[in-house]
């Protein structure tokens, strides 16, 4: 599928800042899933750009402007080509998680991390073993707790904060994709199944709507706006990375594009900043994605 992504980051100081850096996530990787066909940041005013790459493999871009504002935009255009994922066919028993090579190999993805924290025998793990009490196969567990971690929470847009904690969402009982991912991780690390978070762009009207084919967007919007969307990918012993999106319960396929990943969104924030002054700042953000093949068919 052929999507355009514009990515559009408005910064509004409250008064006069002497200096502001920031770095951004915006880039979509280019792997076996996805071919990055273009991609450009610019901003205004027009400033240089420097581009790493991370520990966790994100293309990171370092922007600052070192002169009195009180404005700065950014936009992120981005066009990609996706492609299905092959779902997990082969279902390795529980027991092959302990395996010591396999843990060493994930050992970043099995322990807490700062916005997966849980302890031993707290609610989230109870939780979470009550779930994958039955559960023979470890995509059995997996499915088993992204059903548990949805009958758990509630999407509420703007109920909650980066801030909050997995067990504040387990009491609040709403939260939105970063939530639901954040707690789908807790409870899958807390039974030892290695997971990271996903950061990305979801091409939907409604993120807590489950994926489509390619043929049912003949009767779909060609143009969404949106923000970033995040899930989860957890790693099944002899497969590789399973992918899937907790916010809606379905897989993700041709409309999910991956800027990168990490061990919980503090890993792939979109854009991380600081600026000189004692300013208020209000950013404003959007994600427009349009998919030309569809428009085409339409």
């Amino acid at each position: 599928m052929r999507l355009d992504i514009s990515y559009r980051l408005h910064f509004r100081y409250s008064e006069t800042v002497s200096e502001s850096q920031n770095e951004v996530r915006t880039r979509p990787r280019n792997d076996d899933t996805q071919q990055l066909l273009s991609y450009r940041l610019s901003s205004r005013p027009e400033l240089a750009v420097f581009s790493i790459c991370d520990y966790w493999g994100t293309s990171v871009e370092h922007i600052g402007l070192r002169a009195a504002h009180r404005e700065l935009e950014l936009l992120a255009e981005a066009a990609v080509i996706t492609s299905r994922r092959e779902l997990p066919t082969a279902q390795p028993p529980t027991s092959t998680l302990t395996e010591d090579s396999f843990r060493l190999g994930h050992f970043e993805y099995l322990v807490p991390s700062q916005h997966v924290a849980w302890k031993p025998g707290d609610i989230v793990e109870q939780r979470a073993q009550g779930a994958v009490a039955q559960a023979s196969s470890v995509p059995e567990m997996i499915s088993a707790v992204v059903a548990e971690v949805r009958n758990l929470l509630k999407y509420q847009q703007n109920s909650t904060d980066i801030g909050v904690t997995v067990t504040q969402l387990l009491e609040g009982g709403v939260g939105v994709c970063q939530d639901f991912t954040h707690l789908t991780l807790a409870m899958l690390r807390s039974v030892g199944v290695p997971a990271r978070y996903v950061s990305g762009y979801f091409f939907a009207a409604d993120e807590t709507v489950a994926d489509t084919s390619e043929a049912d967007l003949v009767s779909e919007a060609d143009l969404v706006s949106v923000q970033t969307h995040a899930w989860v990918e957890a790693a099944v012993p002899g497969v590789g990375w399973w992918a899937v999106d907790p916010t809606n319960g379905g897989e993700v396929g041709e409309r999910h594009v991956v800027i990168g990943f990490g061990r919980d969104y503090g890993d792939v924030p979109p854009v991380r900043g600081v600026f000189s002054g004692s300013a208020f700042v209000e950013v404003d953000s959007e994600v427009v994605i349009s998919n030309q093949q569809g428009a085409q068919q339409q």
